[in-house]
């Protein structure tokens, strides 16, 4: 990668870049993995235009549930922890979520101060 960004190979590889358009049913501002063309200015997503309807619902899912859990640890907020774990298609129901966060929490209380 640093050979392919130094020597503006303009090679494809796959890196986590801002979206910019390249998938079209996720946000612009949101975080994929994807093919780029590596430049000496960085990562040039390959526009990949809608996902597959077969993928496209889970992968907005996933999103959301991203979405939802960096606020919830950017604000503290405990109930938008719950509600993003509840999002997640890994999470059969919101008591289970509900568990998780508890244990999670308490686990790791000392590196979650904006929760207490």
């Amino acid at each position: 990668m640093i050979s392919s960004i130094y020597n503006d190979k303009r090679d494809i590889q796959p890196v986590n870049t801002i979206n910019n358009g390249a998938i079209a049913s996720i946000p612009n501002e949101s975080a994929v993995e994807i093919s780029c063309v590596i430049t000496k200015e960085g990562p040039k997503p390959v526009v990949m235009g809608d996902l597959p309807i077969p993928v496209r619902g889970l992968v907005q899912q996933i999103k959301s549930f991203e979405r939802v859990a960096c606020d919830a640890a950017v604000t503290g907020d405990y109930n938008k922890a719950v509600l993003a774990l509840t999002i997640n298609p890994l999470v059969a129901s919101d008591t289970i979520a509900k568990k998780i966060v508890n244990e999670m929490m308490e686990a790791h209380k000392k590196y979650l101060p904006q929760f207490h």
